[in-house]
């Protein structure tokens, strides 16, 4: 007599054993708790990862579902709903982020990315004081809008008023502290005939507006940090600037930080060597913008990328951009345990030397 699907219901999780089956992160996760242990990460932390450890596993709790036309059954293993590095939780967020933006908030108008990445000295104080990451985001956005404007009125329109929304992503393809901005900004403005709103287009960004614009964000964003002591009046850096309470009380927190912007090993007996590689500051006052790219300018250690531009009726394609600036820092694919028990990280894309692929880093 064949069994029913009462007695074998499909499963979906990582399996019923301790150790996760589908992916090579818990054993790297349990090696770095364990390493951590002589100096103290906060308890946040801790338990992000003591949660991702137990994530999609059916022994930590799952529930049995029954379709009610077929009786068919599947068995869901519980996840942990965190927000820091979990890929499945991560994805699943991605996608749902991208659905509700793109059928319920974006109105139907172009669209324009806007990437801004920071000097490496703002990277480490942008993730130590948070009320100084939203001042700078602050800035960042308010010259976009005032770029949007300022063309607006030279194009005869007034009461201009633009739009935008800003994402941020706190690593980089390397896994490495580079707190960076995307900006999607609606690729026009907004203005109003008597209760009635209309969009209007306005000319495609040029390079040299890029360049102009990306040259203002790095006047302000240097005078900002200035005016709060993160720079001398002389432009030059502060070695001991106000940060968070949470980074002054956990010191393992902080030295986690450094060693990230400066892509070395912050805990374990390899502490303060350069993770080994497969395959400035802020610059110099007068610097001028130099082109990187189309529509792609970097001046003082700011970098402002423009070229991606989405059409009206593109939604698919807009759906893939908020995917994409919506994801999570890891990705199962991009991990590899070795033979050996090192763990490879490949990059998304080389390095711009060409030799650069991927990252070889030993557990503690």
């Amino acid at each position: 007599m064949p069994t029913t699907s009462l007695f074998q219901p499909k499963v979906i999780g990582r399996g019923s054993s301790d150790t996760p089956q589908a992916s090579p992160l818990p054993m790297t996760g349990k090696s770095t708790l364990h390493s951590a242990v002589q100096r103290p990460l906060p308890e946040y932390v801790l338990k992000e990862f003591e949660a991702y450890l137990k994530c999609g596993i059916l022994a930590h709790g799952f529930i049995r579902l029954q379709c009610a036309a077929c009786c068919e059954e599947v068995v869901v293993a519980f996840s942990c709903k965190k927000r820091g590095f979990c890929p499945s939780c991560c994805a699943k967020r991605m996608a749902e982020a991208a659905t509700h933006l793109t059928q319920n908030v974006l109105p139907l108008v172009p669209y324009r990315q806007f990437l801004v990445s920071f000097p490496i000295p703002l990277r480490y104080w942008l993730d130590t004081n948070k009320r100084f990451a939203a001042e700078v985001f602050g800035l960042v956005s308010r010259e976009i809008h005032r770029y949007y404007i300022a063309k607006a009125t030279a194009a005869g329109i007034i009461n201009a008023k633009p739009g935008s929304m800003a994402f941020t992503q706190r690593w980089g393809s390397a896994l490495n502290l580079n707190p960076h901005l995307h900006i999607i900004s609606i690729d026009g403005v907004y203005t109003r005939y008597g209760d009635v709103a209309r969009f209007r287009n306005l000319d495609p960004i040029t390079d040299d507006e890029v360049a102009c614009l990306v040259e203002s964000i790095a006047t302000r964003v240097q005078s900002l940090c200035i005016r709060r002591g993160y720079l001398d009046k002389d432009g030059d850096i502060v070695l001991h600037p106000v940060i968070d309470p949470l980074f002054q009380d956990h010191e393992a927190l902080t030295a986690a930080l450094a060693a990230s912007i400066s892509g070395k090993i912050a805990f374990g007996p390899n502490t303060g060597i350069y993770v080994r590689k497969i395959g400035g500051g802020f610059g110099y006052e007068g610097e001028v913008p130099l082109a990187k790219g189309k529509r792609c300018f970097s001046v003082n250690g700011f970098s402002l990328h423009a070229n991606t531009a989405i059409n009206t009726h593109a939604r698919e394609r807009l759906s893939k951009l908020i995917e994409y600036i919506a994801r999570g820092p890891l990705s199962n694919e991009r991990i590899e345990i070795l033979p050996n028990g090192d763990v490879k990280l490949a990059l998304k894309t080389p390095w711009a030397n060409g030799k650069v692929h991927s990252f070889c880093i030993t557990p503690c």
